[in-house]
């Protein structure tokens, strides 16, 4: 998509907000559901629009080299998404993105796996990332297998030597403002390196505690404590807060952080889209006319509403969800 036209997507979603407000105040007893009919019959085919009462969410379809990724992947991830992608021919959900920059804030490893398949075209989530609905979290490192605080404290000096040992109240771990491993004794290993440094050295930890043969997954901050504290980890890995900004930085700049860093929390989620993947790879076929069939398709079908908490296939959603049907 050029720049002109994303420019012009922009536009049409902050005037959609400020109409939103205005609707919201005349109707506000109305449930999600009605408004998301007023949107059907606003003849606009480029995208769907659903005025949520907290924020709008813009859906369509999107260039994919019109987006910018804000954190590394994992290429065995990517693999599982792209045989995912060719055996089911559709992309279920839509990634997130912030309708300012372009910058990726969710489904980094589906945009790369559409990549890589020769698809031009991606479904996207577009949301105004700086409103204050939508909420910044990290995801922390669950460690397990056989591991001492002094069996990584010899792997880290051998290859990293900023840190320092000391104990911590397990119940205030998500507050520390740095990057430790914690045992469930409360005795933590901490960096002491600047915020421009901690990321590489969040590469250099993984490293090392994979070498030794830990393994390694990913867990909300209140997750990783609880598993912790009832010792069901090993040990933790807690990471510092990250802005917003910092994650524009990142994306806009190509220095991307590691992968799973940060974790986002929006109002509602829109899920099972279900884009074809046929039309997502067409290179005949405009971006327009895509968007056309796309956006009918959706129009033509209902959604459910869940509450937040609701797990799908193997992930819990921390927002309510907007499920196509």
């Amino acid at each position: 998509m050029a720049a002109e036209e994303f420019a012009a997507r922009r536009s049409l979603l902050c005037f959609s907000t400020i109409g939103g407000l205005l609707l919201i105040g005349l109707i506000s007893t109305l449930r999600l559901k009605v408004l998301a009919l007023v949107d059907r019959t606003n003849g606009d085919s480029s995208q769907f629009l659903i005025r949520h009462d907290r924020l709008d969410l813009s859906i369509y379809l999107c260039s994919t080299d019109s987006l910018f990724l804000h954190e590394d992947t994992i290429p065995g991830q990517v693999a599982k998404l792209r045989e995912s992608f060719l055996n089911e021919g559709v992309v279920r959900d839509p990634v997130l993105v912030d309708c300012h920059s372009g910058v990726l804030l969710d489904g980094m490893h589906r945009l790369v796996a559409l990549r890589e398949l020769g698809c031009v075209a991606v479904p996207i989530c577009a949301v105004d990332y700086f409103s204050p609905s939508i909420n910044v979290g990290t995801w922390y490192r669950s460690l397990s297998g056989e591991l001492s605080i002094r069996q990584l404290e010899a792997a880290l000096s051998s290859s990293y030597g900023n840190f320092e040992r000391l104990s911590v109240n397990l119940k205030r771990a998500t507050d520390a403002p740095w990057l430790a491993a914690v045992f469930p004794s409360g005795e933590s290993l901490r960096s002491t390196d600047g915020p421009q440094d901690v990321y590489e050295s969040l590469r250099t930890w993984e490293r090392c505690v994979k070498d030794l043969g830990v393994g390694v997954t990913f867990e909300t901050e209140s997750d990783a404590v609880e598993k912790l504290v009832k010792r069901e980890a090993t040990a933790i890995m807690t990471l510092p807060k990250i802005d917003k900004k910092s994650i524009i930085e990142a994306g806009l700049s190509g220095r991307l952080l590691p992968h799973k860093v940060t974790r986002h929390v929006i109002p509602a989620r829109p899920l099972a889209v279900n884009a074809l993947l046929e039309m997502l790879a067409c290179k005949t076929m405009s971006l327009e006319d895509k968007n056309r069939k796309f956006v009918a398709s959706l129009r033509a079908r209902r959604f459910t509403r869940r509450p937040a908490g609701a797990v799908i296939g193997n992930r819990r959603y921390d927002e309510e969800i907007l499920a196509f049907e």
